[in-house]
């Protein structure tokens, strides 16, 4: 379980990191992000929490990628904190293929202009329903896939179009 009591005796810094771009997100993250959090500590686990925000254009239809925003943010809390020595990514087995192979190249290179911290990937031989199956209960529901939500008056809700959503789908998950 990715809960297990071995992750609680790890000091654990989470960031998170607003990345405002064309496909409008942030927000729904951010409501997920905080139910999360006050879910892990509710389950014991202790942390530092800080968070950023990022908005870039969109440039002949690409805009700047989470791996790059990642791992600007990641080297720059590394350099000034030298307690950190492993950086966890969420890379999981679906987004490994080698289309990705350029943009995890360039997002090393650009936690390495900051740090030499070990990079790590807790979950990447793990998929989506993997990952969900070894949640507890309480934070199953406490995740934001979709990348193009759609806003209402009072709710947020997933697109279930984009590739997210159909793997989410594809997963047996409810997002």
């Amino acid at each position: 379980m990715l809960t297990d009591a071995a992750y609680q005796a790890y000091d654990l810094h989470i960031h998170h990191v607003h990345n405002r771009n064309i496909e409008n997100r942030d927000r729904a993250e951010a409501v997920v992000v905080e139910q999360a959090l006050a879910e892990l500590r509710r389950l014991g686990f202790e942390f530092e929490y800080s968070t950023s925000a990022i908005a870039a254009p969109t440039y002949n239809q690409q805009f700047l990628y989470d791996s790059d925003t990642m791992n600007f943010f990641a080297g720059y809390i590394c350099s000034v904190n030298p307690a950190i020595t492993k950086v966890a990514m969420g890379m999981n087995a679906t987004d490994s293929n080698h289309a990705l192979e350029e943009r995890r190249h360039r997002a090393n290179n650009i936690l390495g202009a900051f740090t030499s911290v070990e990079k790590i990937y807790p979950v990447l031989n793990l998929t989506k329903r993997e990952i969900y199956d070894s949640l507890p209960e309480s934070l199953r529901d406490k995740f934001w896939s979709c990348r193009t939500p759609i806003y209402n008056e009072t709710t947020i809700d997933a697109c279930g179009r984009c590739k997210s959503c159909l793997q989410i789908a594809r997963a047996g998950i409810e997002d």
